[in-house]
């Protein structure tokens, strides 16, 4: 598992306890229950906080399942590398 992917994982677990470290992985707004407005705010805070970046309010609405965040965070770690 990579670096990238277990710490959001660890952001995902902070926001979402509920969920096991299976179920993360296919966590999507339409599959938590939880995942309503107010945990995306606290998710993007955590996960900005996490890796030390902000993400532009452009990409907040398509940020909705743990893959295309991965995504996200993956395409920025490749920019600045």
């Amino acid at each position: 598992m990579t670096d990238l992917r277990q710490r959001l994982l660890t952001c995902f677990v902070a926001v979402f306890p509920d969920l096991s470290e299976n179920e993360i992985p296919l966590a999507s707004t339409a599959t938590v229950s939880a995942w309503d407005s107010l945990a995306s705010v606290t998710l993007v805070s955590v996960i900005e906080e996490e890796f030390d970046l902000q993400l532009d309010v452009d990409e907040l609405e398509d940020l909705n399942s743990f893959a295309l965040v991965l995504a996200v965070l993956n395409e920025r770690a490749s920019k600045t590398t």
